[in-house]
């Protein structure tokens, strides 16, 4: 195929349990050097810039949107993905995009009305606001770009601006993709050890690193962890660990799309970060109830949650997934990226896209939350009321930031057991 690859990566990692409070620097994909904090970032956390609710509402429509489109290739197995993560590599593309190009990336990750100008600052802005947001979590945002440090094709412009804006550490494409996976494996602290599979990388590769960790803020006591059954999206069983606690949670029901549901919000650290549990009716269709299930559902469904004494049970899971995003993408209206029709003159003359891989683990237990995904783009009395609420079939969840309501991750998790 005529033209040049473009060979972009990102990888994103959530990590809780045992949280100290501390933030550490990203590593420079060329060793163990601390990466700076971009300069308009820096800037918006000196002015104590606010949060355009225009980028999250962007971020969270295209991350629901993503996960639409991947859930008819599922038949039944769990699926997870980060719409914070996959929005950032994508967005760092669009800067190198022009024309139609720029015009259906636009389209695709929902930018509306927003220009270039205002999406990297928008980026920076709520990056700003994710450096350390809560004294027991440690969040870290950190980005690469690995090139040709003898003969770069890529723009000194789009360079400028991946370094302001994502503070992209410069890492030599001549030792990718080992040391690309390096780096990967060392930001998702072991999680994913290979991303980019071998061969020859003679363009540019792009990546983005975010990194979450903390605990619950109300654990699971272990000794209450028993074995019960799940009941599948198929209706048969498997034996899942089922995790128990009776406390007060942010908690509500109702229907949606003609369906009963419950809702909870499990925080973490100080509750500024917490997990999104939307549990549908056993009977429901949990893939076609997620399917319709928007950015404005969700907030709506946040609003009416209200305390409540809730008796819980929600499984101790592992859940991992991997595909390629392209048919997902162009099914979404970014096709015009993944061939010579393909215009990002302002990354390098003749690029395009012809690989988009996601990869994601999810694991939850008594103590809080591990999650690591990596996306490579080459190119109320004396007596109480309690609500029981059990787990024990498919659900949607989601790991959110309740300060500006960012999405980090989400998922349907259909099948404890499978790992």
């Amino acid at each position: 195929m005529p033209g040049t690859t473009l060979g972009t990566l990102l990888a994103a990692v959530l990590v809780g349990c045992g949280a100290d409070g501390t933030s550490a620097g990203a590593q420079s994909p060329t060793g163990g050097t601390a990466i700076a904090t971009p300069t308009a970032v820096a800037l918006a956390q000196k002015s104590d810039s606010p949060v355009d609710p225009a980028i999250v509402s962007a971020d969270n429509a295209f991350g629901l949107s993503l996960l639409d489109a991947l859930l008819p290739e599922v038949n039944g197995e769990n699926i997870a993905i980060s719409p914070l993560s996959v929005s950032l590599a994508l967005q760092v593309l669009y800067n190198g995009a022009a024309g139609a190009t720029q015009q259906a990336m636009a389209h695709t990750l929902d930018l509306g009305t927003l220009s270039l100008a205002t999406l990297n600052n928008d980026n920076a802005a709520l990056q700003a606001s994710l450096i350390s947001p809560d004294p027991a979590v440690q969040l870290i945002i950190a980005n690469g770009l690995w090139l040709d440090q003898g003969n770069s094709p890529i723009a000194a412009a789009f360079t400028k601006a991946d370094q302001t804006f994502y503070g992209a550490a410069l890492g030599d494409l001549a030792g990718a993709p080992a040391n690309v996976n390096a780096w990967v494996d060392s930001e998702t602290q072991g999680l994913i050890t290979q991303l980019l599979p071998p061969g020859a990388y003679h363009d540019a590769i792009i990546a983005n690193v975010l990194y979450f960790k903390g605990e619950w803020t109300t654990p699971f006591n272990p000794e209450n962890t028993a074995a019960a059954p799940f009941t599948l999206s198929g209706g048969s069983q498997t034996s899942a660990q089922l995790m128990r606690q009776t406390t007060r949670f942010p908690y509500g029901s109702g229907i949606l799309y003609g369906t009963n549901y419950q809702a909870i919000r499990l925080p973490y650290g100080q509750s500024r970060f917490n997990m999104l549990i939307i549990l549908p009716d056993a009977s429901a269709d949990v893939t076609s109830f997620v399917a319709h299930l928007t950015a404005s559902d969700l907030n709506a469904i946040e609003a009416q949650l209200a305390p409540a004494l809730v008796d819980l049970e929600l499984p101790r899971f592992t859940a991992s997934y991997g595909t390629s995003l392209i048919p997902a993408l162009q099914s979404m209206g970014m096709g015009i990226a993944f061939g010579s029709s393909a215009n990002f003159s302002a990354l390098a003359p003749g690029f395009w896209v012809n690989t988009v891989v996601h990869k994601t683990v999810v694991e939850v237990n008594e103590t809080g939350t591990v999650a690591a995904a990596a996306t490579g783009i080459t190119t109320v009395t004396a007596v109480p009321q309690t609500f029981p609420m059990f787990m024990n079939h498919p659900f949607f969840y989601a790991i959110e930031d309740g300060k500006t309501g960012e999405l980090l991750f989400v998922g349907v998790l259909m099948n404890p057991s499978s790992g």
